[in-house]
C-alpha cells in the first residue's frame, strides 16, 4: 500500500462504525425491495412508507463554535477537502452551508445549490434592525435602536447597489449549478468584505443575501447520507443569521461546539453555553481546535478540559458532553502532503506533542502520520460515528424492523386464511359492512381520545411555562432591587435567565414525554380495537404478542431557548427602569420587558416545537389506523370472495422471514 493510500486510509477509518450502520440499513432495504414487487396488495403502503423512511434518513451533523475558532477549517478536515470552504469568514456575510456526503437526495442536476432570503424576511431587517434592533425597541433604547437600523439601511443600500437590477430578482429564488467550482463557492460565502475586492474581483458578492448553502459531494469509503453542517454561530451582525442556526441545530442530531485553544475557555462564549444547554447532552461533542498555536499543547490540554467542565458543571449541563483536542491545521497539512510547509510554531509545537513518544518526526512519511494523529480529526469521526449509530441510526434500524416484523405477521395471516388454514367464523355470520364501520369508528374515537390528550397536555405545558415566567419575573425585580439598595444605580448587573431556561426546557421535555405515553396509549388502543374485531366478529384467535407498535418520531430539542435575549446583554442598560418615577413605575417596566422578551418563547415552544411533535405522533397513529384496517379488509376479501395468494408471494414472504 502507498503511502498516500494509507493516509487516505487513516483520514476516514474513524467512520468505520457508520459504514458498518449504513450496511444493516441497506440489507434490510434490500430485503424489503424483493418483498415489495410481489406483496399483497393491503402492505403496498407501509412498504412504500418504511422504504421512504429508509432512502431519506440523513442524519445531520452542525459545527458551531466562536468567531475565529477555526470551524471552516475543520470541516474541510472532516472531509478531506482542504479547500472547498474559504476559511477566515468574516461573521457577518457566514452562511450556513451544509455538505452532503454520497447524498441519495440530490437535487437533480445540481452539486451546489444556495438560497436567499425572501423578501419578507429582508424587509424584517430593514424595519426593525433584525434581532439587535427588535431587543434595542423592547429595552426602552430608542436611538441605539435608529443606529442599529442607520447601519443595517446603510447595508442594505450597498448591497443594492451592488447587486442592481438583480436584487429584486434574487430576492426569494435560488442558484443551482451542476459542477461545485471553489468561484462559484466564494461568491456565495465570503470570506472578506466584497466592497474592499479589487479589480472587479466578485468574491461574496452574493453573501450578504445568501441564505444558505447546499453542497452535494460523493467521496469513496465515507458514509452516505451524512449531512455536515457549517453554521454562521449565533452571534452575527444584526443577529440575522441566529434564528437560521437555531433551526439546523434543533434538526441535527449530533452538536460539535467547535472552541479555540488559545481562548479563555472559562469565560466561553454565553452563546454557545445556551445552545449547549438547549440540546440533549448526549449529542454535543466539543472540539478544543488550534492547539497547534500552543507551546506545549500535552501540557495544556487537562488544563483546559478542567477549565471547560468547570464552567458546564456550573450552568448543570456536563454530564454526557465528550470534550477533544486537536488541530484542523494540523489534518490539512496532513491530507495535502504539505507538512514541512507547516509553520515554525505550529511545527514546533507537533514536535512538542510527540516529545515522549519515540516519533521520529524529521520522517516526511512519520511527520504526515503523526500530524494527522494529533489532529483529533479520527477521534472526532469516531464520535460523530458512535453518537449517530447509538441515537438516530439506533432508532431507524429499530423502527424499521418493527414495520417488517408487522408487514410479515400481517402477510402471514393473509396468507394463511386465504390457504383456509385459519378457522373463521361462518360466512352467513361476517357481515362486512358492520366490520368496516367499526373499524372506521374505532379510528374515529381513537383520534378523538388523542386530540382531547394532547390539548390537555399542551394546556399544562403553557400553564407551566408561564408559571416558570412569572417566577423569574418575581426574582428578576427583587434581585435587581437588592443590587440598587447596596450598590446604587452603579456597576455592571444582570440577572442571568439560565434558570428560566432550564425551568421552560424541563416543562417541555416532560410534557413530551407525557405525550409520547399519550401516544403509545392510543397505538395500542388500535392493536386492541382490531383484535376485537378479529376474534369477536370473525373468530380469528392471534397472539398480538409479537406486534410491534411503530416508534414515534424524535422531538426537536427546543434550541429557540437558546436565542439572545436583552435579558442576557451585560451594562448599565437597567439603570434606565430606575431613571424615571419610583420603585413601583420601574418595577413594572423591567416586568413588560422580561415579559415581552420571554413570551415569543412560550408562543415559539409551543407553536414551532410542541405542535409539530403532535402532528407527527398523531400521523404516526392515523398510519397505524390505516394499516390495520387494510389488514382486516384483506381478511374479509378472502372470507367473502375465497380470494387466494401468489406462489411469488408466498415465496417472497419465506425469503425475508429467512
Amino acid at each position: 500500500m502507498s503511502q498516500d493510500q494509507a493516509a487516505k486510509n487513516q483520514r476516514h477509518q474513524g467512520f468505520d462504525e457508520l459504514n458498518v450502520f449504513w450496511s444493516k440499513l441497506d440489507a434490510l432495504e434490500t430485503a424489503l425491495t424483493g418483498f415489495s414487487e410481489d406483496a399483497l396488495s393491503f402492505v403496498e403502503d407501509p412498504i412504500e412508507r418504511t422504504l421512504e423512511k429508509i432512502q431519506s434518513f440523513e442524519p445531520s451533523v452542525s459545527i458551531i463554535g466562536q468567531v475565529k475558532a477555526g470551524k471552516s477549517t475543520l470541516m474541510n478536515a472532516l472531509i478531506g477537502e482542504t479547500s472547498l470552504l474559504p476559511s477566515d469568514v468574516n461573521p457577518w456575510t457566514s452562511v450556513i452551508t451544509g455538505i452532503h456526503l454520497n447524498s441519495r437526495r440530490r437535487p437533480p442536476n445540481t452539486r451546489a445549490l444556495f438560497r436567499f432570503f425572501d423578501a419578507h424576511e429582508w424587509d424584517r431587517l430593514v424595519t426593525t434592525g433584525g434581532r439587535l434592533g427588535e431587543m434595542a425597541n423592547r429595552a426602552g433604547f430608542e436611538a441605539e435602536a435608529d443606529d442599529v437600523k442607520s447601519q443595517v439601511q446603510k447595508m442594505r443600500q450597498t448591497t443594492e447597489e451592488r447587486l442592481g437590477d438583480e436584487f429584486e430578482k434574487l430576492l426569494g429564488s435560488s442558484h443551482a449549478f451542476e459542477t461545485i467550482e471553489k468561484d462559484t463557492i466564494d461568491r456565495y460565502i465570503c470570506y472578506g468584505d466584497p466592497d474592499d475586492a479589487e479589480g472587479g474581483i466578485d468574491e461574496g458578492v452574493y453573501a450578504d443575501l445568501t441564505k444558505s448553502a447546499d453542497l452535494y459531494i460523493d467521496l469513496p469509503n465515507y458514509p452516505k447520507g451524512l449531512c455536515l453542517r457549517d453554521t454562521p454561530g449565533v452571534n452575527d451582525t444584526f443577529m440575522m443569521r441566529e434564528q437560521i442556526t437555531l433551526n439546523a441545530i434543533s434538526e441535527s442530531r449530533v452538536c460539535v461546539v467547535v472552541l479555540s485553544a488559545h481562548q479563555a475557555l472559562s469565560t466561553m462564549d454565553m452563546a454557545l453555553l445556551r445552545i449547549i444547554c438547549s440540546v440533549q447532552a448526549r449529542e454535543v461533542l466539543i472540539f478544543v481546535n488550534r492547539m497547534d498555536e500552543l507551546v506545549a499543547p500535552q501540557e495544556e490540554a487537562p488544563k483546559i478540559r478542567a477549565s471547560i467542565e468547570k464552567t458546564l458543571e456550573r450552568l448543570g449541563a456536563g454530564q454526557g458532553i465528550e470534550i477533544l483536542f486537536g488541530s484542523g491545521y494540523w489534518a490539512n497539512h496532513s491530507i495535502d502532503d504539505i507538512c514541512d510547509k507547516m509553520n515554525p510554531a505550529s511545527r514546533a509545537s507537533l514536535e512538542a506533542f510527540f516529545a515522549d513518544s519515540g516519533a521520529d518526526l524529521s520522517d516526511p512519511a512519520v511527520l504526515r502520520e503523526k500530524a494527522m494523529e494529533a489532529s483529533g480529526v479520527e477521534s472526532l469521526h469516531r464520535a460523530i460515528a458512535k453518537r449517530i449509530v447509538e441515537g438516530p441510526g439506533k432508532a431507524i434500524l429499530k423502527d424499521v424492523n418493527n414495520e417488517l416484523d408487522n408487514i410479515v405477521q400481517m402477510t402471514e395471516t393473509v396468507i394463511s386464511m386465504a390457504d383456509r388454514k385459519v378457522p373463521v367464523a361462518q360466512k352467513a355470520d361476517v357481515n362486512r359492512f358492520e366490520i368496516t364501520d367499526s373499524l372506521a369508528e374505532l379510528r374515529l374515537n381513537i383520534l378523538e381520545t388523542f386530540d382531547k390528550d394532547a390539548a390537555s397536555v399542551r394546556e399544562g405545558l403553557r400553564e407551566r411555562l408561564v408559571r416558570a415566567q412569572q417566577a423569574f419575573v418575581v426574582s428578576a425585580l427583587e434581585a435587581l432591587q437588592s443590587h440598587v439598595n447596596t450598590h446604587g444605580e452603579f456597576d455592571s448587573w444582570n440577572h442571568e435567565p439560565t434558570s428560566l431556561r432550564m425551568m421552560m426546557r424541563t416543562a417541555f421535555t416532560s410534557s413530551c414525554t407525557k405525550l409520547r405515553r399519550k401516544g403509545e396509549e392510543r397505538l395500542e388502543d388500535v392493536l386492541d380495537g382490531v383484535q376485537d374485531i378479529l376474534q369477536g366478529d370473525l373468530g380469528i384467535y392471534q397472539d398480538d404478542s409479537g406486534v410491534e407498535l411503530p416508534e414515534q418520531p424524535e422531538v426537536k430539542s427546543p434550541t429557540n431557548l437558546a436565542k439572545t435575549l436583552s435579558l442576557d446583554l451585560q451594562g448599565p442598560w437597567w439603570r434606565k427602569f430606575w431613571r424615571f418615577g419610583g420603585k413601583k413605575s420601574a418595577s413594572k417596566r423591567y416586568k413588560a420587558l422580561i415579559e415581552s422578551e420571554t413570551d415569543p418563547l412560550i408562543d415559539e415552544l409551543l407553536t414551532d416545537f410542541f405542535d409539530p411533535a403532535v402532528e407527527s405522533t398523531r400521523d404516526v397513529i392515523v398510519d397505524f389506523a390505516i394499516d390495520q384496517n387494510k389488514f382486516v379488509t384483506a381478511i374479509l376479501e378472502c372470507i367473502d370472495d375465497g380470494a387466494s395468494v401468489s406462489r411469488d408471494a408466498k415465496t417472497d414472504l419465506g425469503r425475508i422471514v429467512a
